[in-house]
């Protein structure tokens, strides 16, 4: 199953990423090596956490998602409990099936 969430989160790190690497390479023929390694570096370090996260993020995300399917399933088991028992008629107008009714009155058979 593909986690459309994550890859929402993570396109928008990697937009974020390329952008500011775009800023870096225009300015790699002026800079020297030694401070574009450290520029890098230091992109990378913050797109790992960035990527750390997402990573809570999403996974706080699928367990709320669970969690609703749980109870929205629930719920359906539930209302469908309700409607059987109402039509298998088991308790017809307050009387059980051992009794019976005389002059309006409740009488057990």
């Amino acid at each position: 199953m593909l986690n459309y969430n994550k890859n929402k989160l993570i396109n928008k790190a990697l937009d974020k990423y390329y952008e500011t690497f775009s800023h870096t390479l225009d300015t790699a023929d002026f800079v020297p090596n030694k401070f574009n390694d450290k520029i890098n570096k230091y992109i990378f370090k913050n797109m790992r956490k960035t990527f750390k996260k997402i990573d809570k993020e999403d996974k706080n995300y699928q367990k709320n998602l669970k969690k609703q399917e749980k109870m929205r399933k629930n719920e359906e088991k539930r209302t469908k409990k309700q409607g059987k028992s109402k039509l298998k008629g088991g308790n017809k107008n307050g009387i059980f099936h051992n009794e019976t009714k005389k002059n309006g009155k409740k009488m057990l058979s």
